[in-house]
């Protein structure tokens, strides 16, 4: 018998609230059928979704999640909705807020990563991108990407929160894996992440300022789609390290977390945009107490300075 879920139970796993849950489900995040009057959702389907799924937009689930952005969204042209990207679940909690506050106007998620949110935010896609990507040169974030990847386009950058990144290794680092110079050891073995999301150009910021090409670290081509899913493969002895946030190597048994560096996870909104009413009401949000208490006790968050303004063209 298949393994089905309350909608109560699926909240408890996401560690959100029963109304996010329902929201994910009205929007093709996550399937469910109906058993009388009760929902249930298959094990398997939200353990996709935790995997894959805020990655990829649900477009394999759904098949039309992404098409919807892309061929009905054109920025200026939907007064009633508004797409703030990005893979975090803070951001969820961040909608779900808006969305019980926000009068004619929706909130929708899109997942994509860092570098390819931007992307999408210049093409008109969506209304708003999250970034932690990491400029070697500068020793920075995300505001040397912002300035090339957004040209013509002034905008305010909010801070929202720090998250820890490092490695994933199995319980007791057999490997001696210590920094990234082991990584071209011909006894390791990493898992890559997808081009775009930061994780990866972390990985690949660090390999260019250490002087390591992607052909000297064996599996840089073994690429997986969500921190979960990497730090599964250590755990089950497909790869020896994979680069990942220090909250969700705690979901998974048998892996330590080894600390490399802090990452700066930032809001990116255009500048026209956040005068209007409907954004400064989601400031608000971010500077309120009770949002960053529930952001805080998800766990591994540092909220310290969250809605502060760090960018304004």
């Amino acid at each position: 018998m298949e393994n089905l879920l309350t909608v109560k139970e699926t909240a408890e796993i996401l560690k959100v609230k029963k109304n996010t849950v329902y929201e994910m489900i009205k929007r093709g995040d996550v399937k469910a059928s109906k058993l009388g009057k009760q929902l249930r959702i298959r094990k398997e389907d939200l353990d996709y979704y935790i995997q894959y799924g805020k990655q990829a937009g649900m477009s394999e689930m759904t098949g039309t999640k992404e098409v919807i952005f892309k061929e009905e969204k054109s920025f200026g042209q939907n007064e009633d909705r508004i797409i703030l990207c990005g893979q975090d679940l803070v951001l969820d909690l961040l909608a779900d807020r808006l969305n019980r506050i926000l009068d004619g106007v929706s909130v929708l998620r899109s997942y994509k990563g860092s570098y390819n949110g931007l992307y999408a935010m210049y093409q008109g896609e969506v209304d708003m991108a999250t970034a932690h990507l990491w400029h070697g040169k500068t020793n920075s974030y995300n505001i040397p990407y912002i300035s090339g990847m957004l040209p013509g386009m002034d905008v305010v950058v909010l801070h929202l929160l720090k998250r820890k990144e490092g490695f994933y290794v199995k319980k007791g680092n057999p490997k001696k894996i210590r920094d990234f110079q082991d990584l071209r050891r011909p006894d390791v073995t990493i898992v890559n992440r997808e081009p775009g999301s930061g994780v990866r150009v972390l990985l690949d910021e660090k390999l260019r300022v250490y002087g390591i090409r992607p052909l000297e670290v064996s599996g840089y081509d073994h690429v997986v789609n969500s921190h979960l899913e990497a730090a599964a493969a250590v755990n089950r002895g497909e790869a020896d390290v994979a680069l990942g946030s220090e909250k969700h190597s705690r979901s998974v048994e048998g892996i330590d977390f080894l600390f490399v560096q802090n990452e700066s996870y930032d809001l990116i909104i255009r500048k026209e945009d956040f005068e209007k009413e409907l954004y400064q009401k989601m400031v608000s949000v971010i500077r309120s107490e009770d949002y960053r208490k529930e952001v805080e006790g998800l766990g591994g968050y540092d909220t310290t300075d969250m809605g502060k303004i760090i960018y304004r063209d």
